[in-house]
């Protein structure tokens, strides 16, 4: 009997279904995992002066409900900036580069059309696949940029290779992407390969999500989570922007010292992005007094310490001196501080990253992972047809939950039926301490001719034994209607994405029934279950929909 489980966060969520024990073992892996050594932490860190330089670029102002592109595009920019090395000097402004919010917002809540089949990105047999706002655009054309939306959109738009792109790009002579400066501008995109596949400033290499800083047990009740206080600082140590969720409409602002703490129970509803952190930021900052200057009950958290956000609502006074213009400092101890991200690009260029080819079927962009673990052998595989002479270098897949060994497979010459089949290529095991999106350099090339099949295969294994024993892990995508007058759909061909276990493979489009049941169960039952969850309107399984297993290939078009 499967036993269910499900971790719905606002702005993330997974779910897992147990079926059967656990297995045993651990085989050998090209990495362990890994834990932060806080201790070895700097006490502070600020991206807008890390070794004498800034690598955070200017406030923006969002005119909509699209505060989660904002700080994505935000910590894709410090991202980008730091791998590359193209920080400026502490003081100055960074302009190098101006990540589009309207591009993203966009293309994301629009599904696939036929217009957008191009070779090396879109297949044509996943035209339809993703979401559908006519109904609602009837009534309001801005629906894509007031939907809101969780940032682990952006593993799955990033990690198909749409995005991020500079505002500076241009279109027929035109700037389609720039994000306009009134609400009253031009918001509506062309829905057609021209303008979705607009050329891409940086590929992302990996994503990951970070454990929540607050922790709320069923009933609601807060505890801190030092554990996601670090990951936090670790990524940031290292130059990567981070993305975080947190209650935004309270009155715990200190406008004076530009610093917040709210110790509500109100669920996240702002996104923001992460800049840098102090632990010695005296939690007398936040505190706020009465008129008579009494200072005002759960308005000062228990210790010092506090994350530095970049927010999305333009510079707030009119001092130009003032160097935190647009910036806040949040307690490590605020209630709301949940589903953290953080992401990390490729650095430099190459020929293979200006213009790599994809191969996914995964373009439904959901926000929802559900997974399965099952005590016996088990893999999950996609197989792939060379749509040109190219070279294969580099795979990508999704993990949804921590300490995820992944093994994969690269076959090629596969036969009808058996994704396991053909010729054994290269095969290698990585570990992840975090879920998320992880692209891995292949160790070599393989040249593919234009209609030859091959396959990408993986195994994976998560630890849920206290001795570090492991189980097999089906990972697989889906959605639900979350937006009145929103359509989703996932579309899953025969022969696309496979399923081995007990001994055999299953074609995954002969499954879909049985997965929909799946999600529609776990989702149901924790929502009634938690009541620290935040509300999910589910208008009933026929609103849940999935996708192909979250496994890519990435090319070389041949010279």
């Amino acid at each position: 009997m499967k036993k269910l489980l499900a971790v719905i966060l606002s702005a993330l969520t997974l779910c897992t279904v147990t079926a059967c024990s656990s297995g045993s073992g651990t085989p050998s892996a090209e990495e362990d995992f890994t834990e932060i050594d806080a201790a070895k932490l700097p006490s502070k860190v600020d991206l807008r002066n890390f070794e004498g330089k800034n690598y955070v670029t200017p406030v923006k102002t969002q005119w909509f409900g699209d505060c989660w592109t904002f700080s994505l595009t935000g910590a894709a920019e410090i991202s980008y900036l730091f791998e590359n090395d193209m920080g400026v000097p502490a003081g100055e402004v960074n302009d190098k580069v101006n990540f589009s919010e309207k591009y993203i917002s966009w293309y994301l809540f629009h599904g696939i059309t036929k217009d957008d089949a191009v070779k090396g990105k879109v297949r044509a047999s996943q035209v339809g696949e993703g979401f559908d706002l006519s109904e609602a655009e009837s009534g309001n054309g801005f629906t894509a940029y007031i939907i809101g939306g969780p940032f682990v959109h952006h593993s799955n738009f990033f990690g198909a290779g749409f995005g991020p792109v500079d505002e500076s790009v241009s279109v027929k002579g035109e700037y389609p992407y720039a994000y306009d400066d009134s609400w009253e501008g031009e918001w509506t995109l062309p829905l057609n390969a021209e303008y979705r596949n607009a050329p891409v400033t940086a590929y992302i290499k990996s994503s990951t999500r970070l454990p929540s800083p607050a922790q709320l047990d069923a009933e609601g009740n807060y505890s801190l989570n030092q554990d996601g206080i670090n990951a936090i600082k670790s990524e940031l140590s290292q130059g990567h922007g981070v993305t975080i969720a947190l209650c935004a409409s309270h009155l715990g602002f200190n406008s004076k010292k530009h610093a917040s703490y709210y110790s509500g129970t109100d669920q996240p509803d702002h996104a923001v992005t992460v800049v840098g952190y102090d632990d010695d930021y005296s939690k007398d900052n936040f505190s706020r007094t009465t008129p008579d200057g009494k200072v005002m009950e759960e308005t000062t958290p228990p210790e010092n310490g506090a994350l530095i956000i970049k927010n999305s609502w333009g510079l707030t006074t009119l001092d130009e001196n003032d160097a935190d213009d647009g910036y806040v400092y949040i307690s490590y101890y605020d209630h709301s501080l949940m589903s953290a991200m953080s992401c990390v690009f490729d650095g430099g260029d190459s020929a293979k990253r200006s213009a790599p080819n994809y191969d996914q079927y995964d373009l439904m962009m959901t926000k929802w992972y559900c997974s399965t673990d099952y005590e016996n052998e088990t893999k999950t595989a996609n197989v792939f047809d060379a749509e040109e002479d190219e070279s294969l270098y580099q795979i990508a897949y999704t993990t949804s939950l921590p300490k995820t060994e992944v093994t994969y497979e690269i076959y090629k010459d596969v036969g009808e039926g058996n994704p396991s089949s053909g010729t054994l290529v290269e095969k290698g095991v990585h570990r992840h301490t975090l879920a998320g999106y992880y692209k891995t350099d292949l160790k070599s090339e393989y040249a593919l001719k234009k209609g030859e099949k091959y396959s990408v295969v993986l195994t994976m294994k998560r630890v849920t034994g206290d001795d570090g024993s492991m189980t097999y892990t089906e990972v697989f995508p889906y959605s639900t209607e979350f937006y009145e007058g929103m359509t989703v759909r996932g579309i899953i061909n025969k022969g696309e994405s496979w399923l081995f276990t007990d001994g055999k493979w299953t074609d995954m489009s002969d499954m879909k029934g049985s997965l929909v049941d799946r999600a529609y169960e776990q989702c149901t039952e924790e929502l009634n279950s938690d009541k620290s969850l935040p509300e999910l309107k589910i208008k009933g399984k026929d609103s849940f929909t999935v996708d192909n297993y979250p496994i890519k290939a990435i090319l070389a078009p041949a010279e």
